[in-house]
């Protein structure tokens, strides 16, 4: 018997504008109050997608200088709500989703896609709270940072090449989820700001959580 009733989180936001450290702070925070709703893609494999991503091809477990291997999770074909961000597939079950809110736990999930955003609100009406989460950062800090993470990668395992393409395409749409939250202004509930202060982010994200657990729909 619940005490309150578990929503899912739309998490929208710029690159770099601290959605990665959002999803870290969902995990540090635990299944006890939330969880990470993961997406599948056809895009490469990145190493900081951590539970974000399901790729379709993923580093070999057991030689992670071997070429890619397919990946036994990935069902794209499966999920009801596919679109297409920065020339990549994307595809989400929204059994799942439903799944964990029947099992108590606020569901996160990132989606900075405005037909995707829709088809979610629509289907999970009241459930669904709308967050944006605004940085600062530059387009110019995005790329120096982002081709850092990249080549870090690459030194850990040479097989990883820096993904130039990737880099391109959304340094080339970097306004992309702004314009979502521009456009849709009425749409969102909340906004999250992310400073450089990962630890605000933490506190921001867990005040939310804290009070929707005290909301009964």
């Amino acid at each position: 018997m619940f005490t309150f009733t578990p929503r899912l989180f739309l998490v929208v936001g710029n690159p770099a504008s601290g959605k990665d450290e959002l999803i870290a702070a969902v995990n540090v925070i635990g299944s006890l109050h939330a969880e990470i709703v993961p997406k599948h893609t056809n895009r490469k494999w990145h190493a900081d997608d951590y539970n974000e991503m399901i790729c379709e091809k993923i580093p070999n477990p057991a030689d992670p200088f071997a070429d890619y291997i397919d990946n036994p999770n990935y069902d794209i074909d499966n999920c009801d709500i596919v679109y297409e961000n920065y020339g990549s597939k994307y595809g989400i079950k929204t059994v799942d989703i439903w799944d964990g809110l029947m099992r108590g736990t606020m569901q996160v999930l990132v989606v900075s896609n405005s037909k995707a955003l829709n088809q979610l609100i629509n289907a999970f009406g009241k459930l669904a709270v709308t967050l944006y989460v605004y940085s600062p950062i530059t387009r110019d800090a995005y790329i120096k940072s982002t081709r850092e993470k990249e080549e870090r990668t690459h030194v850990e395992n040479p097989y990883y090449l820096v993904d130039e393409e990737y880099i391109s395409s959304r340094v080339k749409r970097f306004d992309m989820s702004w314009n979502i939250y521009v456009d849709n202004f009425m749409l969102f509930d909340h906004v999250l700001i992310f400073a450089d202060k990962q630890e605000d982010l933490f506190d921001q994200i867990f005040r939310l959580f804290r009070a929707y657990e005290r909301i009964i729909v």
